[in-house]
């Protein structure tokens, strides 16, 4: 049982993409289960760090372009899951992240 309680600070949705990602020794791939502005979690082919930075590169069926973010952070890991926390993404992918989330809020019964 967890010790402490932390709030989330982004809304999170449950959304099922492909995921690359790319650390200075591996690329791996995975799949993304839920996502926000702040962080994604994703249950890759590769075994990640705690700490460990990475370059993410995702594919959604309703976009034609992968949406990249240069820099993000592994938060925690169990197993093949693990969970990441974004530090750098350039603005245009940051708001079509926003957009992304936005539509799926919106169709949520």
């Amino acid at each position: 049982m967890p010790k402490h309680f932390k709030l989330r600070t982004y809304q999170r949705i449950m959304l099922c993409g492909t995921s690359y990602y790319l650390s200075e020794d591996f690329l791996g791939k995975g799949t993304v289960w839920d996502i926000s502005s702040g962080g994604w979690r994703i249950q890759g082919d590769h075994q990640v760090k705690l700490g460990m930075k990475l370059t993410l590169r995702m594919e959604f069926l309703e976009e034609k372009t992968p949406l990249e973010v240069e820099e993000a952070v592994v938060q925690w890991v169990s197993g093949k899951d693990f969970g990441i926390q974004i530090r750098k993404i350039r603005q245009s992918a940051a708001k079509r992240l926003e957009r992304l989330i936005g539509h799926h809020l919106c169709v949520l019964p």
